[in-house]
Protein backbone atom coordinates (compact mmCIF):
# COMPACT_ATOMS: atom_id res chain seq x y z
CA UNK A 1 0.00 0.00 0.00
CA UNK A 2 1.43 3.42 -1.08
CA UNK A 3 2.12 5.62 1.34
CA UNK A 4 1.40 9.49 0.93
CA UNK A 5 2.95 12.81 2.58
CA UNK A 6 0.81 13.87 5.29
CA UNK A 7 0.08 17.76 5.99
CA UNK A 8 1.48 17.47 9.12
CA UNK A 9 4.67 16.43 8.14
CA UNK A 10 4.65 19.29 5.46
CA UNK A 11 4.55 21.65 8.28
CA UNK A 12 6.69 20.08 10.74
CA UNK A 13 9.26 20.34 7.92
CA UNK A 14 8.98 23.91 6.90
CA UNK A 15 9.10 24.33 10.69
CA UNK A 16 12.95 22.75 9.83
CA UNK A 17 13.10 24.52 6.69
CA UNK A 18 11.76 27.99 6.89
CA UNK A 19 13.56 29.32 4.39
CA UNK A 20 12.23 27.78 0.64
CA UNK A 21 12.94 28.63 -2.85
CA UNK A 22 11.02 27.58 -5.77
CA UNK A 23 10.94 24.05 -6.67
CA UNK A 24 12.60 22.64 -9.51
CA UNK A 25 11.69 19.79 -12.35
CA UNK A 26 11.58 18.86 -15.51
CA UNK A 27 9.61 20.66 -18.48
CA UNK A 28 6.46 19.32 -18.68
CA UNK A 29 5.05 20.82 -21.96
CA UNK A 30 7.79 21.05 -25.13
CA UNK A 31 7.28 20.12 -28.73
CA UNK A 32 10.39 18.95 -31.15
CA UNK A 33 11.66 22.55 -32.05
CA UNK A 34 12.26 23.52 -28.27
CA UNK A 35 14.51 20.44 -27.58
CA UNK A 36 17.43 21.70 -30.27
CA UNK A 37 16.57 25.36 -29.93
CA UNK A 38 19.10 28.38 -28.17
CA UNK A 39 16.86 29.10 -24.69
CA UNK A 40 16.01 32.69 -24.84
CA UNK A 41 16.95 33.01 -21.28
CA UNK A 42 19.05 35.47 -20.71
CA UNK A 43 22.49 35.53 -18.44
CA UNK A 44 22.27 37.43 -14.98
CA UNK A 45 24.66 40.02 -14.57
CA UNK A 46 25.27 38.51 -10.39
CA UNK A 47 24.17 34.87 -10.64
CA UNK A 48 21.88 33.58 -7.89
CA UNK A 49 21.79 29.40 -7.09
CA UNK A 50 18.18 29.80 -8.39
CA UNK A 51 19.67 31.56 -11.41
CA UNK A 52 22.44 28.56 -12.34
CA UNK A 53 19.19 25.81 -11.60
CA UNK A 54 16.79 27.65 -14.24
CA UNK A 55 19.61 27.84 -16.67
CA UNK A 56 21.00 24.49 -16.52
CA UNK A 57 17.46 23.33 -16.91
CA UNK A 58 16.88 25.14 -20.05
CA UNK A 59 20.55 24.47 -21.35
CA UNK A 60 21.61 21.08 -20.34
CA UNK A 61 22.21 18.71 -23.12
CA UNK A 62 20.93 15.55 -20.28
CA UNK A 63 17.93 17.64 -19.84
CA UNK A 64 17.22 18.02 -23.71
CA UNK A 65 17.93 14.52 -24.05
CA UNK A 66 15.20 13.40 -21.35
CA UNK A 67 13.25 15.73 -22.98
CA UNK A 68 13.72 13.98 -26.61
CA UNK A 69 13.04 10.48 -24.91
CA UNK A 70 9.78 11.97 -23.96
CA UNK A 71 9.11 12.77 -26.93
CA UNK A 72 9.99 9.73 -28.33
CA UNK A 73 7.85 7.70 -25.96
CA UNK A 74 4.80 9.90 -26.85
CA UNK A 75 5.03 9.05 -30.57
CA UNK A 76 5.35 4.91 -29.66
CA UNK A 77 1.95 5.80 -27.59
CA UNK A 78 0.61 7.03 -31.06
CA UNK A 79 1.89 3.66 -32.76
CA UNK A 80 -0.37 1.61 -30.36
CA UNK A 81 -3.08 3.74 -31.13
CA UNK A 82 -2.88 3.64 -34.49
CA UNK A 83 -2.81 -0.20 -34.60
CA UNK A 84 -6.82 0.07 -34.18
CA UNK A 85 -7.41 1.53 -37.49
CA UNK A 86 -7.68 -0.32 -40.10
CA UNK A 87 -5.43 -1.16 -43.30
CA UNK A 88 -6.36 0.50 -46.58
CA UNK A 89 -4.63 -0.86 -49.48
CA UNK A 90 -4.34 -0.26 -53.75
CA UNK A 91 -2.69 -2.87 -55.58
CA UNK A 92 -2.05 -3.09 -59.60
CA UNK A 93 -0.67 -6.18 -61.83
CA UNK A 94 0.64 -5.37 -65.48
CA UNK A 95 1.43 -8.56 -67.60
CA UNK A 96 2.32 -9.09 -71.21
CA UNK A 97 2.02 -12.88 -72.10
CA UNK A 98 3.44 -14.01 -76.10
CA UNK A 99 2.29 -17.30 -77.08
CA UNK A 100 4.57 -18.57 -80.21
CA UNK A 101 2.34 -21.36 -81.33
CA UNK A 102 -1.13 -20.08 -81.09
CA UNK A 103 -4.55 -22.26 -81.70
CA UNK A 104 -7.21 -21.57 -83.83
CA UNK A 105 -8.25 -17.83 -82.95
CA UNK A 106 -5.54 -17.35 -80.32
CA UNK A 107 -4.06 -14.16 -80.26
CA UNK A 108 0.02 -14.74 -80.37
CA UNK A 109 0.12 -11.92 -78.05
CA UNK A 110 -2.00 -10.62 -74.71
CA UNK A 111 -1.78 -8.09 -72.31
CA UNK A 112 -3.47 -8.40 -69.13
CA UNK A 113 -4.25 -6.33 -65.66
CA UNK A 114 -5.57 -6.21 -62.41
CA UNK A 115 -6.75 -3.55 -60.11
CA UNK A 116 -7.21 -4.06 -56.50
CA UNK A 117 -8.82 -2.03 -53.49
CA UNK A 118 -7.84 -4.30 -50.11
CA UNK A 119 -8.88 -3.15 -46.89
CA UNK A 120 -8.60 -5.18 -43.59
CA UNK A 121 -9.22 -4.43 -39.88
CA UNK A 122 -7.88 -7.01 -36.88
CA UNK A 123 -11.21 -6.67 -34.97
CA UNK A 124 -10.16 -8.66 -31.54
CA UNK A 125 -6.55 -10.18 -31.03
CA UNK A 126 -6.40 -10.83 -27.36
CA UNK A 127 -6.58 -7.17 -25.88
CA UNK A 128 -2.37 -6.66 -26.73
CA UNK A 129 -3.02 -3.58 -28.29
CA UNK A 130 -4.97 -1.73 -25.27
CA UNK A 131 -2.41 -3.31 -23.14
CA UNK A 132 0.44 -1.43 -25.63
CA UNK A 133 -1.34 1.43 -25.29
CA UNK A 134 -1.76 1.45 -21.68
CA UNK A 135 2.17 0.52 -20.93
CA UNK A 136 3.42 2.86 -23.65
CA UNK A 137 1.26 5.67 -21.25
CA UNK A 138 3.38 4.81 -18.46
CA UNK A 139 6.82 4.62 -20.37
CA UNK A 140 6.44 7.90 -21.07
CA UNK A 141 5.38 8.93 -17.89
CA UNK A 142 8.44 6.85 -16.80
CA UNK A 143 10.49 8.47 -19.25
CA UNK A 144 9.32 11.88 -17.70
CA UNK A 145 10.48 10.75 -14.56
CA UNK A 146 14.12 10.07 -15.77
CA UNK A 147 14.13 13.85 -16.63
CA UNK A 148 12.93 15.19 -12.96
CA UNK A 149 15.82 12.55 -11.80
CA UNK A 150 18.11 14.76 -14.26
CA UNK A 151 17.41 17.68 -12.54
CA UNK A 152 17.79 16.58 -9.27
CA UNK A 153 20.87 15.59 -9.58
CA UNK A 154 21.75 18.80 -11.51
CA UNK A 155 20.97 20.53 -8.39
CA UNK A 156 22.42 18.70 -6.06
CA UNK A 157 25.70 18.94 -8.13
CA UNK A 158 25.24 23.16 -8.34
CA UNK A 159 24.47 23.41 -4.90
CA UNK A 160 28.13 21.53 -3.88
CA UNK A 161 29.93 23.71 -6.64
CA UNK A 162 27.74 27.33 -5.91
CA UNK A 163 28.85 26.17 -2.13
CA UNK A 164 32.36 25.39 -2.95
CA UNK A 165 32.66 28.78 -4.77
CA UNK A 166 31.63 30.57 -1.40
CA UNK A 167 34.17 28.67 0.46
CA UNK A 168 37.10 29.33 -1.59
CA UNK A 169 36.09 32.91 -1.50
CA UNK A 170 35.94 33.03 2.05
CA UNK A 171 39.42 31.48 2.06
CA UNK A 172 41.29 33.79 -0.35
CA UNK A 173 39.83 36.46 2.49
CA UNK A 174 41.44 34.37 5.18
CA UNK A 175 45.19 33.85 3.02
CA UNK A 176 44.86 37.62 2.68
CA UNK A 177 44.72 38.46 6.25
CA UNK A 178 47.43 36.27 6.96
CA UNK A 179 49.30 37.68 4.61
CA UNK A 180 48.54 41.17 5.79
CA UNK A 181 49.48 40.13 9.20
CA UNK A 182 53.05 38.69 8.41
CA UNK A 183 54.01 41.00 5.97
CA UNK A 184 53.15 43.54 9.32
CA UNK A 185 55.46 41.26 11.18
CA UNK A 186 57.97 40.82 8.41
CA UNK A 187 58.08 45.20 8.10
CA UNK A 188 58.93 45.38 12.34
CA UNK A 189 61.26 42.48 11.87
CA UNK A 190 63.02 44.20 9.74
CA UNK A 191 63.15 47.76 11.25
CA UNK A 192 64.08 45.44 14.69
CA UNK A 193 67.19 44.32 12.99
CA UNK A 194 67.88 47.63 11.63
CA UNK A 195 68.03 48.58 15.35
CA UNK A 196 69.52 45.60 16.19
CA UNK A 197 67.80 44.64 18.32
CA UNK A 198 67.26 41.04 16.81
CA UNK A 199 69.00 39.01 14.34
CA UNK A 200 69.08 38.58 10.85
CA UNK A 201 68.19 34.77 11.56
CA UNK A 202 64.79 35.81 13.24
CA UNK A 203 64.34 38.32 10.30
CA UNK A 204 64.94 35.32 7.49
CA UNK A 205 62.26 32.87 9.07
CA UNK A 206 60.26 35.82 9.74
CA UNK A 207 60.50 36.95 5.89
CA UNK A 208 60.14 32.86 4.96
CA UNK A 209 56.42 32.98 6.71
CA UNK A 210 55.66 36.11 4.53
CA UNK A 211 56.64 34.41 1.46
CA UNK A 212 54.91 30.83 2.60
CA UNK A 213 51.54 32.92 3.46
CA UNK A 214 51.97 34.66 -0.33
CA UNK A 215 52.43 31.49 -1.86
CA UNK A 216 48.97 30.54 0.42
CA UNK A 217 47.25 33.02 -1.57
CA UNK A 218 48.51 32.36 -4.85
CA UNK A 219 46.98 28.76 -3.89
CA UNK A 220 43.13 30.07 -2.24
CA UNK A 221 43.04 31.92 -5.74
CA UNK A 222 43.72 29.70 -7.62
CA UNK A 223 41.59 27.13 -6.05
CA UNK A 224 38.68 29.75 -6.16
CA UNK A 225 39.22 29.86 -9.94
CA UNK A 226 38.99 25.98 -10.37
CA UNK A 227 35.76 26.40 -8.26
CA UNK A 228 34.29 29.09 -10.97
CA UNK A 229 35.13 27.10 -13.65
CA UNK A 230 33.28 23.81 -12.52
CA UNK A 231 30.11 25.97 -12.40
CA UNK A 232 31.13 27.14 -15.18
CA UNK A 233 31.34 23.63 -16.75
CA UNK A 234 28.38 22.58 -15.52
CA UNK A 235 25.91 25.66 -16.79
CA UNK A 236 28.26 25.26 -20.43
CA UNK A 237 28.40 28.82 -20.35
CA UNK A 238 32.05 28.80 -21.74
CA UNK A 239 35.80 29.43 -21.05
CA UNK A 240 35.72 33.23 -21.49
CA UNK A 241 32.69 33.95 -19.81
CA UNK A 242 33.19 35.66 -16.46
CA UNK A 243 30.82 34.29 -13.81
CA UNK A 244 29.80 36.23 -10.75
CA UNK A 245 28.05 35.07 -7.85
CA UNK A 246 25.86 36.81 -5.48
CA UNK A 247 28.00 36.86 -2.12
CA UNK A 248 26.32 34.65 0.96
CA UNK A 249 26.70 35.38 4.16
CA UNK A 250 26.01 32.32 6.66
CA UNK A 251 25.04 32.82 10.01
CA UNK A 252 26.18 30.47 12.87
CA UNK A 253 22.36 30.25 13.10
CA UNK A 254 21.87 28.84 10.09
CA UNK A 255 25.30 25.91 10.69
CA UNK A 256 23.65 24.80 14.18
CA UNK A 257 19.66 24.85 13.21
CA UNK A 258 17.93 21.76 13.92
CA UNK A 259 17.36 19.09 11.40
CA UNK A 260 14.02 17.00 11.03
CA UNK A 261 14.30 13.05 12.39
CA UNK A 262 16.10 11.12 10.05
CA UNK A 263 13.74 8.43 9.34
CA UNK A 264 10.90 11.22 8.16
CA UNK A 265 13.61 11.78 5.62
CA UNK A 266 13.81 8.99 4.05
CA UNK A 267 10.18 8.06 4.41
CA UNK A 268 9.30 11.63 2.47
CA UNK A 269 12.47 11.44 -0.19
CA UNK A 270 11.27 7.76 -0.70
CA UNK A 271 8.22 8.85 -1.57
CA UNK A 272 9.02 12.14 -4.52
CA UNK A 273 12.21 10.71 -5.35
CA UNK A 274 11.83 9.73 -9.14
CA UNK A 275 13.77 6.60 -9.04
CA UNK A 276 11.16 5.32 -6.76
CA UNK A 277 8.35 6.85 -8.80
CA UNK A 278 9.70 5.16 -11.54
CA UNK A 279 9.90 1.51 -10.42
CA UNK A 280 6.68 1.65 -9.41
CA UNK A 281 5.37 2.70 -12.59
CA UNK A 282 7.63 -0.23 -13.49
CA UNK A 283 5.13 -3.01 -11.52
CA UNK A 284 2.32 -2.09 -13.57
CA UNK A 285 4.79 -1.90 -17.03
CA UNK A 286 6.02 -5.49 -16.52
CA UNK A 287 2.46 -6.25 -15.79
CA UNK A 288 1.45 -5.39 -18.88
CA UNK A 289 3.97 -6.88 -20.96
CA UNK A 290 2.95 -10.27 -19.47
CA UNK A 291 -0.48 -9.70 -20.36
CA UNK A 292 1.18 -8.99 -24.16
CA UNK A 293 3.06 -12.70 -24.27
CA UNK A 294 -0.12 -14.20 -23.22
CA UNK A 295 -2.57 -12.26 -25.48
CA UNK A 296 -0.89 -14.52 -28.43
CA UNK A 297 -2.72 -17.65 -26.96
CA UNK A 298 -5.75 -16.12 -27.85
CA UNK A 299 -7.13 -16.43 -31.43
CA UNK A 300 -7.48 -13.66 -33.60
CA UNK A 301 -10.55 -12.08 -35.76
CA UNK A 302 -10.13 -9.46 -37.93
CA UNK A 303 -12.59 -8.17 -41.52
CA UNK A 304 -11.37 -7.94 -44.79
CA UNK A 305 -12.82 -6.60 -47.62
CA UNK A 306 -11.87 -5.21 -50.87
CA UNK A 307 -13.10 -3.81 -54.89
CA UNK A 308 -11.47 -5.30 -57.92
CA UNK A 309 -11.34 -5.70 -61.86
CA UNK A 310 -9.10 -6.34 -64.48
CA UNK A 311 -9.09 -6.53 -68.01
CA UNK A 312 -7.76 -9.18 -70.80
CA UNK A 313 -6.62 -8.41 -74.25
CA UNK A 314 -7.16 -11.64 -75.42
CA UNK A 315 -11.29 -12.25 -75.10
CA UNK A 316 -12.25 -9.75 -77.92
CA UNK A 317 -14.32 -7.52 -75.04
CA UNK A 318 -13.02 -4.08 -74.84
CA UNK A 319 -10.90 -2.06 -71.77
CA UNK A 320 -14.01 -0.18 -70.62
CA UNK A 321 -16.33 -3.19 -71.11
CA UNK A 322 -14.41 -5.82 -69.15
CA UNK A 323 -13.42 -3.37 -66.62
CA UNK A 324 -17.37 -3.13 -65.73
CA UNK A 325 -18.12 -6.44 -66.13
CA UNK A 326 -15.13 -7.38 -64.23
CA UNK A 327 -16.01 -4.90 -61.38
CA UNK A 328 -16.27 -7.19 -57.92
CA UNK A 329 -16.73 -6.41 -54.09
CA UNK A 330 -16.09 -9.01 -51.66
CA UNK A 331 -16.05 -9.24 -47.99
CA UNK A 332 -15.05 -11.89 -45.50
CA UNK A 333 -14.39 -12.37 -41.64
CA UNK A 334 -10.99 -14.54 -40.53
CA UNK A 335 -10.75 -16.57 -37.53
CA UNK A 336 -7.01 -17.28 -36.64
CA UNK A 337 -6.87 -20.00 -33.81
CA UNK A 338 -2.94 -20.55 -32.58
CA UNK A 339 -2.00 -24.51 -32.01
CA UNK A 340 1.51 -24.94 -31.47
CA UNK A 341 3.80 -21.67 -31.87
CA UNK A 342 6.93 -23.64 -30.74
CA UNK A 343 6.77 -22.72 -27.42
CA UNK A 344 7.39 -18.62 -28.80
CA UNK A 345 4.96 -17.75 -26.27
CA UNK A 346 5.03 -19.62 -23.54
CA UNK A 347 8.99 -18.54 -23.77
CA UNK A 348 7.60 -14.66 -23.93
CA UNK A 349 5.48 -15.39 -20.95
CA UNK A 350 8.47 -16.81 -19.35
CA UNK A 351 10.84 -14.03 -20.19
CA UNK A 352 7.80 -11.31 -19.09
CA UNK A 353 7.61 -13.14 -15.79
CA UNK A 354 11.01 -12.98 -15.32
CA UNK A 355 11.76 -9.65 -15.73
CA UNK A 356 8.72 -8.33 -13.49
CA UNK A 357 10.86 -9.34 -10.48
CA UNK A 358 13.44 -6.50 -11.45
CA UNK A 359 10.68 -4.53 -9.55
CA UNK A 360 11.25 -6.21 -6.02
CA UNK A 361 15.20 -6.19 -6.66
CA UNK A 362 15.07 -2.63 -7.84
CA UNK A 363 13.09 -1.52 -5.19
CA UNK A 364 15.78 -2.96 -2.36
CA UNK A 365 17.96 -1.59 -4.23
CA UNK A 366 17.03 1.93 -4.23
CA UNK A 367 16.09 1.56 -0.38
CA UNK A 368 19.43 0.84 0.65
CA UNK A 369 20.76 3.46 -1.77
CA UNK A 370 18.35 6.35 -0.40
CA UNK A 371 19.34 4.64 3.30
CA UNK A 372 22.83 4.94 3.25
CA UNK A 373 22.99 8.36 1.22
CA UNK A 374 20.42 9.62 4.45
CA UNK A 375 22.77 8.05 6.42
CA UNK A 376 25.92 9.27 5.29
CA UNK A 377 24.11 13.24 5.04
CA UNK A 378 23.63 13.15 8.53
CA UNK A 379 26.59 11.91 9.58
CA UNK A 380 28.62 14.36 7.68
CA UNK A 381 26.29 16.77 9.20
CA UNK A 382 26.83 15.49 13.01
CA UNK A 383 30.87 15.55 12.28
CA UNK A 384 31.30 19.08 10.61
CA UNK A 385 28.54 20.58 13.34
CA UNK A 386 30.76 19.16 16.14
CA UNK A 387 33.84 20.27 14.15
CA UNK A 388 32.19 23.53 14.06
CA UNK A 389 31.58 24.20 17.90
CA UNK A 390 34.62 22.95 18.60
CA UNK A 391 36.36 25.28 15.99
CA UNK A 392 35.04 28.07 17.48
CA UNK A 393 36.62 27.16 21.21
CA UNK A 394 39.77 26.61 19.38
CA UNK A 395 40.12 30.16 17.33
CA UNK A 396 39.15 31.91 19.89
CA UNK A 397 42.17 30.17 22.09
CA UNK A 398 44.17 30.21 18.74
CA UNK A 399 43.70 33.94 18.42
CA UNK A 400 44.73 34.89 21.68
CA UNK A 401 47.35 32.89 21.94
CA UNK A 402 48.62 34.71 18.31
CA UNK A 403 47.80 38.10 20.34
CA UNK A 404 49.46 37.84 23.27
CA UNK A 405 52.89 35.95 20.90
CA UNK A 406 52.81 39.05 18.95
CA UNK A 407 53.19 41.18 21.92
CA UNK A 408 55.76 38.62 23.63
CA UNK A 409 57.46 39.07 20.16
CA UNK A 410 57.80 42.79 20.40
CA UNK A 411 59.07 42.84 23.71
CA UNK A 412 62.09 39.50 22.60
CA UNK A 413 60.74 37.42 25.24
CA UNK A 414 59.69 35.07 22.19
CA UNK A 415 61.44 33.94 19.53
CA UNK A 416 60.56 33.94 15.74
CA UNK A 417 59.68 30.29 15.95
CA UNK A 418 57.38 30.30 18.45
CA UNK A 419 55.96 33.23 16.68
CA UNK A 420 55.89 31.73 13.29
CA UNK A 421 53.68 28.34 15.59
CA UNK A 422 51.30 31.10 16.66
CA UNK A 423 50.94 32.24 13.21
CA UNK A 424 50.04 28.96 11.54
CA UNK A 425 48.18 27.49 14.02
CA UNK A 426 45.46 30.80 14.15
CA UNK A 427 45.61 30.09 10.19
CA UNK A 428 44.84 26.55 10.39
CA UNK A 429 41.99 26.95 13.00
CA UNK A 430 40.43 29.58 10.63
CA UNK A 431 40.61 27.34 7.90
CA UNK A 432 39.38 24.03 9.50
CA UNK A 433 36.42 26.46 10.94
CA UNK A 434 35.76 26.98 7.28
CA UNK A 435 35.74 23.98 6.07
CA UNK A 436 33.48 22.86 8.77
CA UNK A 437 30.88 25.74 8.07
CA UNK A 438 30.14 24.75 4.43
CA UNK A 439 30.77 21.10 4.67
CA UNK A 440 28.03 21.66 7.29
CA UNK A 441 26.41 23.71 5.28
CA UNK A 442 26.30 21.33 2.57
CA UNK A 443 24.84 18.53 4.41
CA UNK A 444 22.20 20.51 5.73
CA UNK A 445 20.68 21.76 2.83
CA UNK A 446 21.34 18.00 0.63
CA UNK A 447 19.26 16.92 3.58
CA UNK A 448 16.15 19.46 3.44
CA UNK A 449 16.28 19.24 -0.42
CA UNK A 450 15.60 15.14 -0.10
CA UNK A 451 12.86 15.85 2.53
CA UNK A 452 11.03 18.94 0.76
CA UNK A 453 12.39 18.65 -2.59
CA UNK A 454 13.71 22.71 -2.29
CA UNK A 455 17.03 24.22 -1.73
CA UNK A 456 17.11 27.78 -0.55
CA UNK A 457 20.58 30.10 -0.87
CA UNK A 458 20.83 31.11 2.23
Amino acid sequence: MKKSISLFSILLLAGFFPSVAEEFFFPSDFNMEQVTEVSSMSKPDVWTFDDCVRWAIANNIDIRSSMLSVLQADQNIGMAKDSYLPYIGFSTNQSFSNYPFPVGSQPQNTYNSSYNINASWTIWEGNARKYRVESGKLLKMQQQLYGDDVVKNIALGLLQAYLNILYSAEAVDIAKKSLEVSSAQAARTKRLMETGRTSKVDYAQIESQRAQDEYNLVQAESSYATSKVTLKNLLNLGLDYDLQIQEVNFSDSLVNSPLPPKTQVYEIAMQWLPQFKSNELSKSIYDYNIKIANSTYFPSISLNGGLGTGYNSGNGFSWGSQMKNFFNENIGLSLSVPIYDGNATRRAVNIAKLQALEYDLNKTRLENDLSQTIENLFIESDNARARYVSGLSQLEATSLSAELVDRQFELGLVNPLELLTAHNNLLNARLQLLQSKYMAILASKSIGYYATTQISIP
